[in-house]
């Protein structure tokens, strides 16, 4: 097999792994102890395989010793174990590496789910979906979110996931998920909408949650309501609200948080 066809066979992989959504950047991790490595070279099946990185970072090719591997990238790695096999095993070796299993570069998953643990990650970027299944499932499965925690260069970035939309089978929102990455599910919160509503009681917040989305999941105010004098008790805090005004845009929506109990009073007359 020519080097050109080795070349066009690194370029369909690659293709492969974007069009499957795979992070770029997933190839630029360093290679660790517990890794597990595919090897193909070209014509020699006898030298492919499935290579485990010990835990002094090393794999031992069949038939032609050991090369260290850990913290390369999967190019250099496939051009260091290319050279060995160069150096007196071979002539013009053709080489392919790929990793199977992550087992260096893992991801903790938290909170509401089944299982908590520390996953490894499987060959190509796992999305928090597959991260869920893993962990044996969300315990509430009404939860409508989680959250990606991820440490670079000392500083925590919390990435939102809407799970609500990965429900209903939205790509996009399913993200993908780094190693080192921290996956947490949330405790699912409530507000609470009492009175002159229909359906009055707990109802799962939501990020952005505000008081009319919760009227409306209360099934929305009763003919009896004073929506002039609707309050929100927030701890110790009471806020007044105008509902009416709020219905005819004339003031901006309220924005809930977790634990606030509206109150839709009812009317006198």
């Amino acid at each position: 097999m020519s080097l050109l066809l080795v070349a066009l066979l690194w370029l369909l992989i690659a293709s492969a792994r974007a069009d499957e959504g795979e992070s770029a950047d997933i190839l630029t991790y360093p290679i660790g102890p517990g890794d597990e490595l595919r090897l193909d070279v070209v014509g020699q099946p006898e030298m492919s395989g499935d290579l485990r990185v010990s835990a002094e970072g090393e794999v031992s090719v069949p038939l032609a010793g050991t090369v260290s591997v850990t913290g390369l990238t999967l190019d250099a790695a496939r051009q260091k174990i290319t050279a060995h096999l160069a150096a007196g095993y071979l002539v013009s070796p053709q080489v392919m590496v790929d990793v199977k299993t992550y087992a260096s570069k893992r991801v903790d998953v938290s909170g509401g789910v089944a299982k908590l643990a520390n996953y490894p990650i499987q060959a190509g970027t796992p999305t928090v979906s597959k991260l869920l299944i893993a962990a044996g499932g969300l315990l509430d499965p009404n939860a409508p979110r989680a959250e990606i925690w991820r440490d670079e260069g000392g500083v925590r970035t919390v990435i939102a996931v809407d799970l609500d939309r990965i429900k209903k089978g939205d790509q996009q929102a399913d993200l993908l998920v780094r190693p080192g990455d921290h996956l947490y599910v949330p405790q699912v919160e409530q507000v609470f909408v009492d009175g002159q509503v229909q359906k009055p009681g707990g109802i799962i917040w939501r990020d952005g949650m505000t008081l009319t989305e919760a009227i409306i999941q209360a099934g929305s105010t009763l003919g009896t309501a004073r929506l002039q004098g609707v309050y929100i008790m927030r701890g110790n805090e009471r806020i007044d609200v105008n509902y009416k005004r709020i219905q005819d845009a004339r003031d901006a929506d309220i924005a809930l948080r977790p634990s606030d109990r509206v109150v839709v009073p009812e009317s006198v007359f």
